[in-house]
């Protein structure tokens, strides 16, 4: 069956795999949602509010080039860095992955 003009998941021998694909697109979506949502959170508890829009600033004056730091503005953004703590962050999000790599 076709509905203006797109055929239904489900007919025909490739009709499976356009749903298969449609389903991951839409699982990878949602994992981009959830790592978003837990970047969000981690922040908001590791760094204060201030904190936070201090981080921003330095990160929007430096065009995502180091060298336009100053010394001082490199150390700051260092320690606002290592106070969020990436790691724990990475751990965080790799617990969601929907694959979730390989458990034993």
């Amino acid at each position: 069956m076709a509905a203006k003009g797109k055929v239904l998941a489900l007919t025909g021998p490739g009709g499976a795999a356009a749903r298969a694909k449609w389903l991951a697109r839409g699982a990878w979506l949602l994992a981009v949602g959830e790592a978003v949502v837990a970047a969000r959170n981690h922040l908001t508890d590791r760094l204060s509010e201030r904190e936070r829009r201090r981080l921003v600033e330095i990160v929007r004056s430096s065009r995502g080039r180091p060298s336009n730091l100053s010394d001082r503005e490199r150390g700051e953004l260092q320690r606002l860095i290592s106070k969020a703590e990436p790691r724990e962050l990475a751990r965080t999000i790799a617990r969601f992955r929907p694959s979730g790599g390989r458990r034993r």
